[in-house]
């Protein structure tokens, strides 16, 4: 799930926003919205967004101001404005997108699809270390307070996104916080045979029993636990399970 955080000092365009956000793709989680660049400045290190919807002329701090503060940061930036004369200082300042409001769901959707290569490409980058552990061990490490436990890939039947934390399932009905994020899993277990049906939900696809027709339709797996496989990912999965 893509943790998003929206700016903007006018609270009916946030609301506006996040609506056309949901329309648009249900791989974005909006966990915060903010009036405020400046307490939203505060609070950004804590909450790790992914991407931050931001508006640019705000009262105390703008938009460019705001993105000052973060010379290095590690989320994208997709801004949103009313004002066209500041697309040459988003690119200034590498933003993902400049869109113009009032904002379409198309122009969010290209928008979203572009924040999911570039994830993505992220990602890519930084699982190689993992997958050296996987392919010694067949185990995946998992973060606990006293230290690392190390779990076997065929014991898992799902991992499942809570928040900012991962559910793991296994088959003797046990089940593992991870304070890793749904993301990370998944990058890490690429190539391995598990699968991400939703934007919440990562499958060990030796596990599967049945697939039931739907509009996205549903998995059952061994122990007979039924998850949603969403819209926009049932081609992929009906590809990858050979039909």
């Amino acid at each position: 799930m893509i943790k998003a955080i929206l700016i903007d000092d006018e609270p009916l365009s946030i609301e506006a926003l996040k609506m056309k956000i949901l329309k648009a793709s249900d791989e974005i989680e909006i966990i915060k919205t903010y009036t405020s660049a400046s307490e939203a400045m505060v609070k950004i290190e804590k909450l790790a967004p992914d991407v931050i919807f931001l508006d640019v002329e705000m009262p105390e701090l703008d938009g460019f101001q705001f993105l000052e503060n973060f010379p290095n940061r590690c989320f994208e930036v997709i801004i949103s404005t009313a004002h066209d004369e500041y697309a040459i200082q988003a690119v200034r300042q590498s933003a993902l997108d400049f869109l113009l409001k009032p904002v379409s769901v198309l122009e969010l959707s290209t928008a979203i699809d572009r924040l999911i290569q570039k994830l993505n490409a992220k990602n890519k980058a930084g699982k190689s270390s993992y997958r050296m552990v996987d392919a010694q061990f067949d185990k995946i490490p998992v973060p606990s307070l006293r230290g690392i436990t190390f779990v076997p890939l065929t014991d898992i039947l799902y991992l499942s996104s809570e928040g900012n934390y991962t559910m793991i399932y296994l088959e003797n009905k046990q089940k593992i916080v991870s304070s890793r994020n749904l993301g990370d899993y998944e990058a890490m277990m690429a190539n391995l045979n598990f699968f991400r049906i939703h934007h919440s939900t990562v499958i060990n696809l030796w596990h599967i029993r049945e697939y039931l027709r739907g509009e996205g339709g549903s998995v059952v797996l061994k122990d007979g636990t039924e998850l949603d496989v969403s819209k926009r990912r049932k081609k992929e999965f009906m590809e990858v399970i050979g039909f």
